[in-house]
């Protein structure tokens, strides 16, 4: 049994994965690729979240991780120390949504992006023929609701149509989730440079304003006010999830297996909605996810 598998992360609410303070213009921004600028989810976040999931309460009150979620997560260093059978990569942007002058959004996504995808298996598309249009230009459907006289306009830019998209590219896309949402993604996939791409992921993330409230007061605390970078909703990230026996002497009689199994049975119990990020209590980083 292959003990390699993708998880697709689609993202219902805006997410905040935070890079701690900045003395830019953005007081919180998000984490990102140093080389391209592109979101990334780190895979301590992921484990993070997941791990939360086999917590239980002992007799004292506590919570703690259970055995299950010791076998798949892993014990603290000590004599009983053991890695755990689960093991997450960062998730890497697939498609981003970007305003559109008709058609209301597109996904946009990159050769670059795409080829990553393919590399680690998660899309099993032919892409020997893709080849990267120019800043100017974009491979997109003239026939689709984006199109406006062979044009795309994204945010304030106009592209140029330089191309169809690769054969069964969006239709495989849009295989990925059931989301109804993503289900579109074949009629609103554009295809941009890797430049473009680059340039859209850093500057087309929302940005919220936030104020502190003064407990005392009850209002807007004085020189409190911040901006808070996020994730749009409706963006794809994918990770890959690798599984392994279970280590340490009391798991060595655990597959990798039933490492993948336990971790589905979880995700089909949540039905496939999971929470990542920060600002959990104002709704933001909610994502569909699918082990695929």
């Amino acid at each position: 049994m292959n003990t390699k598998r993708i998880l697709y992360i689609f993202t219902r609410t805006p997410l905040h994965v935070g890079a701690g303070s900045s003395v830019g213009a953005i007081d919180q921004p998000i984490i990102r690729e140093r080389h391209t600028g592109f979101p990334v989810i780190p895979a301590s976040s992921l484990k993070g979240t997941f791990s939360d999931e086999w917590n239980e309460r002992n007799g004292d009150g506590k919570l703690n991780r259970g055995p299950e979620g010791n076998w798949l997560f892993g014990l603290g260093a000590g004599t009983e120390g053991a890695a755990g059978a689960l093991q997450f990569t960062e998730a890497r942007l697939l498609a981003f949504p970007i305003r559109s002058a008709r058609g209301s959004f597109a996904w946009i996504t990159s050769p670059l992006v795409l080829r990553r995808a393919y590399r680690d298996g998660a899309i099993d598309v032919n892409l020997s023929e893709l080849s990267g249009p120019s800043d100017e230009q974009a491979l997109f459907a003239t026939n689709g609701p984006l199109a406006i006289d062979g044009k795309v306009v994204l945010e304030e830019y106009t592209f140029a149509h330089a191309g169809d998209l690769p054969r069964g590219l969006a239709n495989a896309l849009a295989n990925l989730l059931d989301d109804p949402v993503w289900k579109e993604v074949d009629n609103r996939l554009v295809i941009l440079s890797d430049g473009m791409m680059s340039y859209f992921a850093r500057n087309a993330c929302e940005v919220a304003q936030h104020v502190r409230i003064d407990d005392e007061t009850g209002t807007a605390a004085s020189g409190a006010l911040f901006n808070q970078e996020n994730v749009p909703s409706e963006t794809l990230f994918y990770a890959v999830l690798h599984a392994f026996q279970g280590r340490g002497a009391q798991f060595r009689d655990k597959t990798a297996e039933e490492a993948l199994e336990a971790f589905k049975q979880k995700v089909d119990q949540r039905k496939n909605v999971f929470q990542f990020g920060g600002d959990a209590s104002t709704g933001l980083g909610y994502c569909t996810v699918k082990l695929a």
